[in-house]
């Protein structure tokens, strides 16, 4: 079979083809997804694209999704793993009703779930505010936080506390890498030559919105369906972690770790090219 993971970031199976715009090993190959997918037309059995549409405009999210219908095979299956919206919602206004009423393991929660809501929308800087909170939360808020983005919290706490995201400690320090640094330092200088203190910190700001960490729009159920639909798979339909029309899928490590998901604040859509 071809299977091909679109974004892997750090999780990729060397049997599956991994493609990722900043890459973490050597098997898995550079490419920025908005410039369409590498591959011959109806040459994939399946897609599994994990936690990436959320970091693309909508009209970019539509762009790499009917890529992916391209690249499929007939009756071949395309897997979207994204945050879902519906459960942050409804998680945020939970705790917001119990924190109101004076709980105060509530008042935590609530505040990690505002986090979950707008940080990765808004920030500014590596890891943004859900990195300082998860450095310095109380231990009683720990647990929840693990239950909603899973072993990426874990990570935190083990490596010392790091502000850094989990995607900028595993960045590959290959040419492409360094060629990036060094233009990065080059129009910083001119930008703070030409602009001073605010046209730094304009460059700063812009050059990180454009390393993808930031997203840029989020689905629940019934968008990301609608989506899929509108590039033309039929069959949509929300999955457990744990169940795939992928043959063997769980053997990969991709969404479960065992019996652990990986991204338990996830939103599973599959669906086939028909």
């Amino acid at each position: 079979m071809v299977l091909v993971n679109v974004g892997c970031g750090a999780t990729f199976h060397p049997s599956w083809i991994n493609f990722d715009i900043v890459p973490v090993a050597q098997g898995v190959r550079r490419l920025d997804l908005r410039s369409g997918l590498p591959l011959a037309a109806s040459s994939a059995d399946a897609c599994y694209c994990s936690h990436v549409l959320e970091h693309l405009s909508p009209g970019e999210a539509g762009s790499l999704l009917t890529e992916m219908r391209r690249v499929l095979k007939p009756e071949g299956v395309v897997r979207i793993v994204v945050p879902d919206l519906e459960v942050i919602v409804r998680a945020y206004l939970a705790n917001l009703d119990d924190a109101e009423r004076g709980d105060s393991k509530a008042a935590l929660r609530y505040d990690w779930m505002v986090l979950e809501l707008l940080d990765q929308m808004s920030r500014r800087s590596c890891g943004g505010e859900m990195a300082r909170f998860i450095q310095c939360c109380p231990q009683d808020v720990r647990s929840f936080i693990v239950s909603r983005i899973g072993r990426e919290a874990e990570s935190f706490w083990t490596n010392g506390g790091s502000k850094k995201s989990m995607a900028s400690r595993l960045l590959a320090k290959n040419v492409a890498w360094y060629v990036d640094s060094v233009r990065y330092a080059i129009v910083l200088s001119l930008a703070t030559l030409v602009g001073g203190r605010k046209g730094r910190q304009a460059v700063r700001e812009g050059w990180f919105l454009g390393r993808g960490e930031v997203h840029r729009w989020m689905y629940d159920r019934r968008s990301l369906k609608r989506k899929l639909i509108d590039v033309g798979f039929s069959g949509v339909k929300t999955c457990r972690p744990d169940e795939s029309m992928i043959p063997n899928f769980n053997e990969y490590w991709l969404d479960m770790c065992g019996e652990q998901v990986r991204k338990p604040d996830s939103l599973f859509v599959e669906a086939k090219r028909g």
